[in-house]
């Protein structure tokens, strides 16, 4: 058998668009089940229509006639396909009731093949488990090629994007995240219950399921179930009201106002956002420096290059850097990702647990971004500096995460203290108090932070490139050290003061600049001489 361009990618990628009869087939898909369908399922669907199709073009005996399935209804003259015969064609001749004592009622055909064949009689209107009855029954599987759910996998960036932006652009269809309804089947509301929603979570003073809030705005009475269409109709409707957010995790829906909401739930804080998007090369580093990415935890870091997580960890300790530090976030990371309660929709609101007093304050996990939000009083609480360890654990809510620190006693550090001269960054060993544990190599405490805002503000505005920041400050950090060598560590938390950018940006800028020198176990020496 020849290949089926629908076992290609080319089909997928370049030739497949959605067309009429399959927006058709969808339209029908979502009606008769009188219920919201997720784009997954929906994708599945057609690329199971698609498949079927070219395998009945293939071949001319089977171009009229459906595929045989148990729970099927068949009228007298319908043609139909028998896979289980080598696909024969037959025609039903007659229909009549069939009974049998485990499974009730049903009918049986009787069907007529070609070429002086007798008449055979099959199960039909069957609907109890069989093999023929599944899902993925197709002409293609049975073939022994990929089927639907396969394909769909394969290629679901290209078949995924193609159906949601039809969907998306055709008015017949509404969608809440990726499931979709039929505009014409949705529940009608009075603008005012949605002003009863929006006081409903004031005086809740936090997000509210979407059940609570179709009992609040009245819309079922005492003994009727709130059905899925409700649930779809109504968080559609709250969807497109700009005063509502849904705060909750994967496969929770919570609604939150987002007036109250603070604005780096959705917006990134400008000292996360990274100096260009330009990707590094790990092939790059040697030894000591190939190490360190998965040490620095950081967002910016390819997450193959973090190495063996165990996804199931019930706590992770990091490293505090310094962006996240200024603006009391966390980095997500393959290491703290499975810990945090997540959505691909939206922010998700969830609960801090102080690991030392038990308090509780706000959280926000913005996966689009790649950081958690709502720790900056708790770092100044417990006067963390950059490059404290920061151990996350879970609990059995996952919508409660323990925070906490490694305290030691308090003593006095020399440690490197950043500030502002002359409009450069400079800086000097002063001694700091602190009560944790840190990592030495990371440590940067700061004078005047105005000052040091405005260096990062005309740093960015003259579009400053790393390497002119690591030439700026190797200077400075190398006089610190009596071999006037400086760490790559170092280099990344100092670099980071005035220019965002993460550890695999910086050490390519190392490795590819004649005027830093490797010397061992991660340091480097700077020769102004050798500059490009």
């Amino acid at each position: 058998m020849s290949q089926r361009k629908t076992q290609t990618a080319q089909y997928w990628e370049k030739l497949f668009s959605p067309n009429d009869k399959d927006i058709e087939d969808i339209y029908q898909q979502i009606l008769e089940s009188s219920q919201p369908i997720h784009i997954d399922s929906i994708a599945v669907g057609l690329v199971k229509r698609h498949c079927d199709a070219e395998e009945l073009e293939s071949r001319s005996d089977l171009q009229e006639g459906q595929l045989y399935q148990p729970k099927g209804k068949y009228a007298v003259d319908e043609r139909l396909i028998f896979p289980a015969l080598d696909f024969a064609v037959g025609t039903v001749t007659s229909t009549r009731a069939g009974q049998h004592p485990d499974y009730g009622t049903f009918d049986v055909i009787e069907v007529k093949f070609g070429n002086g064949q007798p008449t055979k009689e099959f199960v039909a209107n069957f609907e109890h488990n069989h093999p023929l009855n599944a899902d993925d029954h197709s002409l293609a599987n049975l073939h022994g090629l990929l089927s639907p759910e396969e394909l769909y996998q394969a290629y679901k960036d290209s078949i995924y994007s193609k159906i949601k932006s039809t969907l998306d652009a055709n008015d017949d269809f509404v969608k809440f995240h990726d499931q979709y309804f039929l505009a014409d089947l949705m529940a009608d509301f009075q603008e005012g219950l949605f002003n009863i929603a929006d006081a409903a979570i004031d005086i809740n003073n936090g997000p509210l399921s979407v059940d609570a809030l179709i009992e609040q705005m009245g819309l079922v009475g005492e003994d009727q179930e709130i059905t899925d269409v409700m649930r779809f109709s109504v968080s559609n409707r709250l969807a497109n009201d700009e005063r509502f957010d849904d705060v909750g995790p994967t496969g929770q829906v919570l609604w939150y106002l987002q007036r109250i909401e603070p604005p780096e739930a959705h917006h990134p804080p400008r000292r996360l956002q990274q100096t260009g998007t330009q990707p590094y090369d790990p092939g790059l580093f040697d030894d000591d420096l190939l190490p360190l990415l998965a040490e620095i935890d950081d967002e910016a870091t390819h997450p193959d290059d973090f190495g063996a997580i165990d996804p199931n960890a019930s706590e992770v300790t990091i490293t505090l850097n310094y962006p996240h530090r200024r603006v009391g976030t966390l980095p997500l990371t393959p290491k703290t990702l499975p810990l945090f309660p997540i959505s691909y929709y939206n922010p998700v609101l969830f609960d801090f647990i102080d690991g030392r007093t038990g308090d509780t304050f706000p959280g926000w996990t913005v996966l689009e971004h790649n950081y958690v939000f709502g720790l900056g009083q708790w770092c100044e609480k417990n006067k963390l500096p950059v490059g404290a360890y920061v151990t996350i654990k879970r609990t059995k809510n996952p919508l409660q995460i323990i925070v906490d620190y490694q305290a030691s006693r308090t003593q006095r550090d020399w440690v490197r203290m950043a500030s502002v001269n002359n409009r450069r960054l400079t800086f000097q060993m002063n001694p700091a108090a602190h009560a944790c544990k840190y990592d030495e190599l990371m440590i940067i405490g700061e004078g005047d932070t105005a000052q040091i805002d405005a260096l990062w503000v005309r740093a960015e505005e003259r579009n400053l490139s790393i390497y002119e920041a690591l030439c700026q400050i190797f200077p400075e950090l190398s006089k610190l050290n009596p071999q006037s060598t400086v760490h790559a560590k170092t280099l990344y938390s100092g670099v980071n003061v005035m220019r965002r950018a993460g550890p695999g940006i910086v050490f390519q800028e190392l490795v590819t600049h004649p005027c830093f020198i490797a010397m061992n176990h991660g340091y480097w020496t700077y020769d102004p001489s050798l500059r490009d």
